[in-house]
């Protein structure tokens, strides 16, 4: 049987089922194989979160932006 069959079955299994399920399939994964799936990258993650700056020019934008309005 192919993904392809088996995930509508799977769609249609409950949410204990589907746990069951993952429980199942990720027994029959070596650690070693889970390592390199869930290690094997890092991202970054950018915020807005401190950036002054940002919020600053931002704020800049918005003041040109109203004085165009009042002025045309």
């Amino acid at each position: 049987m192919s993904l392809a069959e088996l995930l509508p079955l799977v769609d249609n299994l409950s949410q204990l089922d589907k746990l069951s399920l993952f429980k199942l399939l990720a027994a029959q994964v070596s650690d070693a194989e889970l390592q390199v799936i869930f290690s094997a990258s890092e991202y970054p993650v950018y915020s807005p979160h401190d950036s002054i700056e940002a919020a600053n020019i931002l704020m800049q934008m918005i003041r040109d932006d109203q004085k165009a309005a009042t002025h045309a």
